[in-house]
């Protein structure tokens, strides 16, 4: 019930409410446990309502901020009332309720002292006025109350998350892709599918996977062709992603099924669908750790990326831009008009020949003013259809065959896995049988506990059903391989520069270049398929995949050809 305009008790001074020197003191938190407090408008339409009940003086001084109270020293608000209350310019306060002013015992022990000693003549809140003659003990236990609201909150609202997190559901606003289902209660909120962001994150994610792109040119094709945009909540969103995003989409292994929550690894719920595997979510952090990950840039070289020095620094490019004149004179175009010979303007030259070279070389030598060495593109080109045409290029009539038995191969492999799980079934029924048996003896006392333990281990080592062999689609590589064998060298001499480049990713290729000698390191199947070829022309001399002709009888293996695939295929 509130007091009427001026209070008194017996032994206590008056306090004359309409001679006081009050502030308004209003807070709307930021933290989730004061979602449902009243707002700071509601909070100063009660304090007119104090203000006409008490007949309060205008205030001196009106504090507004949106900050939280749970830790000390973090409102410049109420530190800024704290100073002038000290000074003697504010004498009371009118707020909500005490929780408005303090949820931590050290800035609410200091209002306890300043109105204990009678520097705050009264707390005016919309149910109560606190006098410096109170029993500072119940404004204690209301200080404290908060506190322990909010660790009580903070100790459920953990649980609450851990919760969910074991169900597969992360907490928070969605990543980009996904929504939060509105349609459930806050904190219960599951993730839906948004399809068509989804379908614009795999084409991303399958892009940088190729290892040719950069962030900065996933960005330009997200923006300009996919035209992702953020989701639109209330008075944010809607637009175009900006660059920094890319890199969070990149990382956030949660298109890979997993995420991480305090620390700890849950896997997404099922009904979710996976972008890419973990490995491929692996790969795409080694990508962007790597040092010579191709950047974005105004000039794109064929082999930004792909290529390193013996010690795995970054090689660089410099693309040179020239023009012939009509004079026969030679020169570097940019930033120019007319030929610094003759005069001439560019653009009224009768024949102008322009020129492109792209030259390699290593930047951190560079940078320390060593002794360093370029290389050409042509030249890296012309090593490249060499290595290629040596080791990697077979007849159409051989690669047919290839193909034709490779899946002999995976069919004589199905059959060999439908009778692996046969046997996996029987030895599962087997082993059961025999753990039965033994629990049945150990019942019967005929063995001890300790011999059941360890016959147990000894069954258990028998009987291995966790070391599951990993599948690996290996026909889809090694058709992938033959596939590049028929078309890399043709694409080397006359592909786009991003076909280029996507054979190299193709191939895995790293190319190390020592200032003397370009070096060609590809991915291990076809690293296999290389030597396999070197050992079987040591063999049959006639074995030439780019002068090799597969007749009609090489449908059932030769003599002569019978070693060709037992050779390539081992390791």
């Amino acid at each position: 019930m509130l007091l009427p305009h001026f209070c008194f008790m017996e032994n206590y001074k008056q306090v004359d409410f309409t001679k006081l020197k009050p502030c308004g003191y209003f807070r709307k938190s930021s933290e989730a446990e004061d979602k449902q407090v009243l707002s700071i408008l509601s909070q100063k339409d009660e304090a007119e309502r104090i203000i006409n009940f008490y007949k309060l003086p205008n205030f001196a001084e009106v504090f507004e901020e949106s900050k939280s109270a749970k830790k000390e020293y973090l409102r410049p608000q109420f530190t800024k009332m704290i100073e002038m209350i000290e000074s003697g310019k504010i004498d009371s306060i009118v707020c909500w309720k005490l929780d408005r002013l303090a949820r931590n015992m050290t800035e609410g022990g200091r209002i306890i002292d300043l109105i204990s000693s009678g520097v705050i003549k009264a707390i005016i809140t919309h149910d109560k006025v606190y006098y410096p003659w109170d029993n500072v003990l119940l404004m204690a236990v209301e200080f404290g109350q908060g506190k322990q609201f909010v660790k009580d909150l903070s100790v459920n609202v953990k649980r609450g998350l851990q919760k969910k997190a074991s169900m597969g559901i992360p907490s928070g606003v969605a990543s980009l892709g996904f929504l939060n289902d509105k349609t459930e209660e806050k904190g219960n909120r599951k993730w839906l599918v948004d399809e068509p962001r989804l379908k614009a994150i795999k084409i991303l994610l399958d892009m940088f996977l190729t290892g040719t792109y950069s962030a900065g040119k996933l960005h330009k094709y997200a923006v300009q062709e996919l035209k992702l945009t953020t989701v639109k909540r209330k008075k944010i969103g809607g637009e175009f992603i900006a660059h920094s995003r890319m890199y969070e989409i990149l990382k956030d292994p949660i298109y890979a099924g997993f995420f991480f929550q305090n620390g700890e690894r849950y896997e997404l719920v099922d009904n979710l669908p996976r972008l890419i595997t973990e490995d491929e979510h692996n790969r795409i952090k080694d990508i962007l750790a790597r040092k010579n990950i191709p950047k974005s840039q105004h000039n794109t070289a064929t082999f930004a990326g792909f290529l390193q020095s013996e010690k795995g620094e970054f090689i660089g490019q410099d693309v040179k831009f020239q023009v012939i004149c009509d004079c026969k004179n030679k020169f570097c175009y940019l930033n120019k008009t007319h030929c610094p010979k003759c005069g001439k303007a560019i653009d009224q030259m009768e024949h102008p020949k322009y020129l492109v070279f792209t030259y390699y070389y290593n930047v951190k030598r560079k940078k320390m003013f060593q002794g360093y060495k370029s290389i050409s593109e042509v030249k890296i080109t012309e090593q490249l259809k060499n290595y290629v045409d040596d080791n990697l290029t077979f007849s159409n009539d051989l690669a047919d065959w290839s193909k034709k038995y490779i899946t002999e191969l995976r069919d004589k492999e199905i059959n060999d896995s439908i009778f692996r799980e046969q046997k996996k079934e029987q030895d599962k029924s087997d082993y059961e049988a025999k753990k039965a048996r033994m629990r049945q003896m150990l019942r019967d006392e005929q063995i001890t506990n300790e011999e059941y333990k360890s016959d147990l281990e000894d069954l258990n080592k028998k009987y291995n059903f966790n070391a599951e062999k990993k599948n690996v689609d290996w026909y889809s590589v090694m058709n992938e391989i033959v596939d590049l064998t028929l078309c890399t060298k043709e694409v080397l001499e006359k592909g786009s520069m991003q076909a280029k480049r996507n054979i190299l990713s193709k191939l895995s290729s790293n190319l190390v270049w020592n200032e003397k000698e370009l070096f060609i390191y590809n991915s291990k199947a076809i690293n296999k398929l290389v030597e396999g070829i070197k050992g079987i022309r040591e063999k049959n001399p006639k074995f030439e995949p780019k002068n090799c002709v597969v007749w009609k009888g090489l449908n059932k293996k030769t003599s002569e050809f019978s070693p060709v695939f037992s050779s390539l295929l081992r390791g």
